[in-house]
């Protein structure tokens, strides 16, 4: 499993074929001693959905959520990289057009991301079936 990205969770709720498990996430400096000084260190709580149809897990059992690297490297593409290349080449594009006008090319640049969030919002069904996460038990 050298290859995957994994996460220790928490099973906070199981409804038919769907597990929801509750990981911690936390920031690269999570793990120092004095991240509970430092303002950089922080961590979000974020709640996974997994289709298992096995059965072999219960309520608050501690759970390893797997994903392939390859998937998170497309996760990665897809919620930071591409956003940010649309954001520049708009802004450089209208920056152009508009006479250098940098309220304008702003306000253009972050608006490219709305038609991008919609378009991810309609396509997140086939998403969902692209970025697969698997349980593992915790031996």
């Amino acid at each position: 499993m050298g290859k995957d990205i994994q996460h220790i969770g928490v099973i906070e709720k199981i409804e038919h074929s769907i597990v929801h498990v509750r990981i911690v996430q936390q920031s690269a400096c999570g793990g120092c001693h004095a991240n509970s000084f430092c303002p950089a260190s922080d961590s979000s709580e974020k709640t996974i959905e997994i289709e298992d149809r096995s059965g072999n897990f219960s309520l608050n059992e501690e759970v390893r959520i797997v994903m392939q690297q390859s998937q998170g490297m497309n996760a990665v593409l897809l919620v930071f990289i591409v956003p940010l290349a649309l954001v520049v080449s708009v802004l450089a594009a209208v920056g152009a057009v508009s006479g250098g006008n940098e309220i304008v090319a702003g306000l253009a640049g972050l608006s490219a991301l709305i038609p991008y969030c919609g378009i991810i919002w309609l396509i997140r069904n086939k998403l969902k079936k692209k970025f697969v996460f698997t349980l593992s038990k915790i031996s």
